[in-house]
C-alpha cells in the first residue's frame, strides 16, 4: 500500500519514528529496553545483577558465549534479576564479506530496542544474530543482508517498523560507527580488551567464564 504522502512522506515518517523511538502500539513487554548512549539498556535498571557486556557481531567467541549462555541470561533478564548494558565493538568489521556487517548488525539491534522497547524482544534478536546457523564468519564468503537481519528481527517479535528500518539500511538516529568507536575506547581501558567481555562492579571478566555465578540470582 502506498504511503498517503508519497515516497518522501514515507521516509519522513520512518525518520521521525526512529528518532522518537516510538514503539508499535500495544506491544507487550516485561521489562523495558532502550538505546542508552553507546549502550543498549536491557532489563530492569534496578535489577540486583548489573553488567556491561562487550560483543562484536562477527566475533566467533562472542557468538559462542551467546549460544551457550544466552538462554540463562535471558531468563535472568525476564525474571528481573539482571540488567545488561550491551556495548558493541567492531574489531572485525573489515573482515566481513560486505565490509560493513558489524555496523549494520549494531544498527539493527538499536532499532529493535528502540522500536520494541522490550527486553525480551531485544535479547531474542541478539540471540538470533549470534546463533550458530546465522552468525557470519570472519573472512567468510558472505554475511547477512539487511533483508536477512530484518527477518531475524521479525522472528524475535520486533514490530514491522523496526523491520522496515533495518531493510532500508541507512543509519538514522544512531551512528553505529561512533557507538562502536566509543565502546572500543572503554574496552581498551580494561586489563584485557578481547571480546566477549563482562564488567561486574568495575571488574572485567572473560565472557566465556562462569561469571553468572558471581551475580545474585
Amino acid at each position: 500500500m502506498k504511503h498517503p504522502l508519497g515516497p518522501v512522506g514515507a521516509v519522513v515518517a520512518l525518520v521521525v519514528a526512529l528518532l522518537l523511538g516510538s514503539p508499535a502500539a500495544g506491544l507487550a513487554h516485561a521489562a523495558p529496553a532502550a538505546p542508552a548512549g553507546d549502550a543498549i539498556s536491557i532489563g530492569d535498571p534496578a535489577a540486583p545483577g548489573q553488567i556491561d557486556l562487550y560483543l562484536d557481531p562477527l566475533c566467533f567467541y562472542s557468538g559462542k558465549m551467546i549460544q551457550e549462555q544466552g538462554q540463562a541470561i535471558g531468563e535472568r533478564i525476564e525474571a528481573g534479576a539482571l540488567h545488561v548494558n550491551l556495548r558493541f565493538v567492531d574489531f572485525l568489521d573489515k573482515y566481513s564479506a560486505s565490509g560493513n556487517y558489524d555496523y549494520r548488525a549494531i544498527y539493527s539491534a538499536y532499532v529493535v530496542a528502540a522500536q520494541s522497547q522490550s527486553s525480551d524482544v531485544t535479547w531474542r534478536f541478539i540471540q538470533r544474530v549470534f546463533a550458530a546457523d546465522q552468525q557470519p564468519r570472519r573472512n567468510g564468503p558472505s554475511d547477512l543482508t539487511n533483508e536477512q537481519l530484518a527477518a531475524l528481527a521479525n522472528e524475535a517479535g520486533a514490530p514491522p517498523l523496526a523491520q522496515e528500518l533495518i531493510k532500508w539500511g541507512f543509519p538514522l538516529g544512531y551512528d553505529p560507527r561512533t557507538i562502536a568507536a566509543n565502546n572500543l575506547v572503554l574496552l581498551r581501558q580494561l586489563p584485557e580488551s578481547g571480546v566477549p567481555r563482562v564488567v561486574i562492579d568495575g571488574q572485567a571478566v572473560d565472557g566465556q567464564s562462569d561469571w553468572l555465578a558471581q551475580l545474585p540470582s
